[in-house]
């Protein structure tokens, strides 16, 4: 899976990050991020966060870790466990607030019977699910 969706928040970039940059939040704005717990900050000032995702009666879980932490313009996680992959989130100021860069490209471990034949439903499913995560973001700040 790999998509990417933008959203403008009516809130300054350094606002926006501080937001994003505590694990837990990110549980807040996500449909199906059923539990976050931050485990401990990188030399960079990246957190590592457990996780657990839901989808389809699945539950699938890991570890995210902010290899990337740029502050207040960016953020990249590297995603182990169930899911592997990484997510990015950009935060670029604009006139009157930031535009938020919300990307993913991560796989999950199911069968690969189901992927071929459920793939390309997960697959607009998820992009629902990020635009639906940036619309929850707007709405929290």
């Amino acid at each position: 899976m790999d998509a990417s969706e933008q959203i403008v928040i009516d809130r300054p970039q350094k606002a926006v990050f501080e937001f994003m940059d505590v694990p837990e939040n990110q549980q807040r704005i996500s449909p199906r991020l059923s539990s976050v717990e931050t485990v401990g900050t990188l030399d960079n000032g990246g957190k590592r966060a457990t996780y657990t995702y839901r989808l389809f009666g699945l539950r699938f879980t890991g570890e995210v870790r902010g290899v990337e932490h740029e502050p207040p313009e960016r953020i990249r996680f590297e995603m182990d466990g169930d899911i592997a992959g990484e997510i990015r989130w950009q935060f670029e100021p604009i006139d009157h607030g930031t535009r938020v860069t919300y990307s993913i490209d991560y796989d999950f471990d199911i069968p690969w019977l189901i992927d071929s034949l459920f793939g390309p439903a997960i697959d607009r499913f998820n992009q629902r699910e990020l635009q639906a995560t940036l619309d929850n973001l707007q709405r929290r700040m």
